[in-house]
């Protein structure tokens, strides 16, 4: 897989800032403002609702944007998605690519140079890291700052999506630190004007 088709503007939901019907509704808005990959990150929500809501995403985005389901790597099999973002300390990339193959692009979430060497070693096709700023998702711990990026860049070869207070303004500085792209979620789905912060972000990604 090229790192020119691992998607560059990631939303992540999130069931505390926005219901999942919800949810559907702005995803659909985003992704026609520039948006290429949608997360279902629902850690509670059951199997069989989390499959229905795949579905239904798929129903409203049709090709236009990858969606990736967070762990559940059955669910994304049997909902036939584009790929599943593995927690740090979640299930083995390898063992993971052994039951999908080619099937699943395979993400790893990391928060060391570590992680980011094994996920290279183990067979994945990009990394999610940070929190690069401050975020009221990660409450008491300090930001890691753009630097942080740039040590695992430099020590990655995979495309590593910067996530973790990222708004439009920040993303040139995320970008020269070398980041692929970036991964969104109150920047979005909290904003007064979803689609509007959507295509803020596409804009930023592609110089302006």
């Amino acid at each position: 897989m090229s790192t020119g088709s691992i998607p560059r503007l990631h939303l992540i939901s999130d069931s505390r800032l926005c219901d999942l019907n919800r949810f559907v509704e702005i995803a659909s808005q985003a992704v026609e403002a520039g948006v290429d990959a949608v997360h279902l990150r629902e850690k509670a929500l059951p199997a069989g609702e989390l499959l229905h809501v795949a579905g239904t995403l798929r129903e409203h985005l049709g090709d236009l944007a990858w969606i990736i389901i967070n762990d559940r790597v059955d669910v994304a099999m049997i909902a036939r998605v584009d790929g599943v973002e593995l927690g740090e300390t979640g299930l083995p990339v390898a063992e993971v690519r052994r039951l999908a193959g080619a099937t699943l692009a395979i993400g790893r979430a990391v928060h060391d140079v570590g992680g980011a060497i094994a996920a290279v070693r183990d067979g994945a096709d990009f990394v999610i890291s940070g929190h690069v700023y401050d975020t009221a998702s990660k409450p008491g711990q300090a930001p890691r700052g753009p630097e942080f990026i740039a040590e695992i860049v430099a020590n990655c070869s995979l495309p590593v999506i910067a996530i973790g207070g990222i708004t439009p303004e920040r993303v040139p500085e995320v970008l020269q630190a070398g980041a692929h792209g970036v991964a969104v979620l109150s920047g979005i789905l909290a904003a007064d004007d979803p689609a509007r912060a959507a295509r803020e972000y596409a804009q930023a990604l592609c110089g302006g």
